[in-house]
């Protein structure tokens, strides 16, 4: 039997009860991550891509800076294990991945540690991309089935650009992912990252 776990344990921890409305009607649409047997439920105007696409979509890009950061990132997330999945919002500059990594189940006495990781690779990443990260939210939720644990940070690279990265690391029906969000806007994905299916 086929199990799915809807990520609505979200909603107590990141919404308020008057958000419930909202949350129903918020625009959008399923992509299915085919080898992993994951619905993925993004905003309007998302559009996937495979590798040899998004390597195209990289170089269309028109501001010299975004390209750069994007070219580095790209090529650090392909060389690296677990399969990956790419979308992009055609009417902004907001980019997703999806990594599969192996199974790690984590508690919220765990998060803590999980925290300092992602901390210490987006130092890492931004280093790579020669930029700066800090911090600004992180947050746990969890039932027995499905764990999530979300952090932000702001990226800037000194000068004039400022972008955000908003990572939500997810382990359900023995499957664990990280979603990766980079925005010039810090947007709230947690209406999204809740109608996600693992089955």
């Amino acid at each position: 039997m086929t199990l799915k776990f809807v990520f609505i344990i979200i909603a107590a921890s990141f919404l308020s009860c008057n958000e419930e409305t909202k949350r129903n009607d918020i625009p959008g649409a399923y992509f299915e991550l085919e080898k992993d047997n994951i619905q993925m439920f993004l905003p309007a105007y998302f559009q996937e891509f495979s590798e040899n696409e998004y390597d195209k979509v990289i170089d269309s890009l028109s501001d010299s800076e975004e390209k750069r950061i994007e070219r580095k990132r790209f090529n650090y997330l392909k060389y690296s294990k677990g399969n990956i999945y790419y979308f992009k919002d055609i009417a902004s500059s907001t980019l997703i991945s999806v990594k599969m990594g192996q199974f790690l189940p984590f508690t919220k006495k765990e998060s803590a540690q999980l925290l300092g990781i992602l901390s210490s690779s987006c130092s890492r990443y931004a280093e790579i991309l020669d930029m700066n990260c800090e911090k600004l939210t992180a947050g746990y939720s969890g039932t027995k089935k499905t764990k999530v644990f979300k952090a932000s940070y702001k990226m800037t690279d000194g000068k004039d650009y400022n972008g955000f990265n908003t990572i939500y690391f997810i382990s359900s029906n023995y499957k664990t992912f990280a979603i990766n969000i980079f925005s010039n806007t810090n947007k709230n994905y947690n209406s999204f990252i809740e109608k996600i299916v693992v089955k």
